[in-house]
């Protein structure tokens, strides 16, 4: 009888191993296709939430895995064509000596016009907490770790393809992302 339940037990260990890290598979082999890819290009309408107010933006994205983007923002018409850096560390936004200031997000720590930026960055290295199904959506919570406090970016996936993103900070949705376009390199 002991040698039926440990035999029992083993396998739904086993199993249950299995099935982890079968949810987690297509997290993984995104990451390795984007990281093979050496980055990925997509278009973004950001909305970025300052609790009393939300801005919306749009802009197209060009990411490499070295964790650098280029943006390129194309909405509002008043402020297409104004492009911006970023980096893990840091970004610039330039348009023949203007910039854009939306405010600061996550106690100062988050500009929105990065938004898609940190998105990717998630996408190619930050760890990954959860996964799973839901109807034919599959989403992924990525966290990355911020000056001794922890955004969350959960990215949803259909076709294998991410189509949104949330960013979240102190359990809050400070940026949304609506992904269309998205190719790697």
């Amino acid at each position: 009888m002991r040698r039926v339940f440990a035999v029992l037990m083993l396998c739904a260990l086993l199993f249950g191993c299995a099935s982890e890290e079968s949810i987690l598979e297509p997290a993984i082999e995104f990451r390795a296709a984007l990281l093979q890819a050496g980055g990925c290009r997509f278009h973004a309408r950001i909305e970025a939430d300052f609790g009393d107010r939300i801005e919306v933006f749009s802009a197209d994205c060009d990411y490499s895995t070295d964790g650098t983007a280029q943006l390129t923002l194309t909405e509002p018409e008043s402020l297409a064509g104004i492009t911006a850096s970023a980096a893990e560390r840091g970004g610039r936004i330039t348009y023949d000596g203007m910039s854009v200031d939306f405010g600061l997000l996550a106690n100062g720590n988050v500009i929105p016009a990065a938004a898609p930026a940190l998105a990717a960055i998630s996408w190619a290295g930050e760890y990954i907490s959860a996964a799973g199904m839901e109807e034919d959506v599959y989403r992924v919570t990525y966290e990355k770790d911020f000056d001794e406090k922890r955004l969350q970016v959960d990215t949803y996936f259909k076709n294998d393809l991410p189509f949104s993103a949330e960013v979240c900070y102190n359990n809050q949705r400070i940026l949304k992302l609506d992904i269309s376009d998205f190719s790697l390199h």
